[in-house]
C-alpha cells in the first residue's frame, strides 16, 4: 500500500520518518502513555527507532497505516494515530492513537481519529473500525464519542 498524507483540521498526518524517533522517545516517557498503551517500560531510544521502522514496514506490507500526527503549520509531532492490522477480507481494522503530553487539551486525538476514520472509509473502503481500550480508561471513550460526531 502506498503511504499517504492527510491534511485536515490543522493537522498533518503523515507516515513516520526515522527522524521522528526522538519525538516518539520523548513522548513515550510520559506515565500516561506508558499506563494506557503497550509501550515497553522503561522506554528506550531503540524502542522509538523500532517503532518508526515497524510502522514503515506496515505500509509496505499493507497490514497497517500508521501516521505521525503533526501540527500542519510547524510540523511538530503531536502524537500518533493509525490503523493496526487492516483486514481487507472483512473490511475492518483496529484504530489506535496516543497524544504527546505537550499536545494534550487541543483535541488532537479527536481530530486525528476523525481524519483517519474518514480516510479509511472513503479511500480504503473499510466498513468497520474496531476500538479497544484498557480497563479504567476514560479518555478513549471521550475521543471515540467526539470523533464519531
Amino acid at each position: 500500500m502506498e503511504p499517504v498524507e492527510i491534511t485536515e483540521d490543522g493537522l498533518l498526518l503523515r507516515p513516520w520518518r526515522e527522524s521522528d524517533a526522538d519525538a516518539v522517545h520523548r513522548a513515550c516517557q510520559d506515565p500516561d502513555i506508558q499506563r494506557w498503551t503497550t509501550v515497553p517500560r522503561p522506554y528506550r531510544h531503540e524502542h522509538a527507532q523500532s517503532f518508526v521502522a515497524d510502522r514503515a514496514r506496515q505500509w509496505e506490507l499493507g497490514t497497517g497505516a500508521a501516521f505521525a500526527v503533526c501540527d500542519a503549520a510547524s510540523g511538530e509531532v503531536l502524537g500518533a494515530c493509525g490503523l493496526n492490522t487492516i483486514d481487507r477480507r472483512h473490511e475492518l481494522s483496529e484504530i489506535g492513537y496516543w497524544t504527546a503530553p505537550w499536545a494534550r487539551g487541543q483535541r488532537v486525538a479527536v481530530r486525528a481519529v476523525r481524519a483517519v476514520a474518514r480516510w479509511s472509509f472513503d479511500e480504503l473502503k473499510l466498513r468497520r473500525l474496531l476500538w479497544g481500550r484498557r480497563p479504567g480508561g476514560r479518555r478513549p471513550r471521550v475521543v471515540r464519542h467526539s470523533a464519531a460526531r
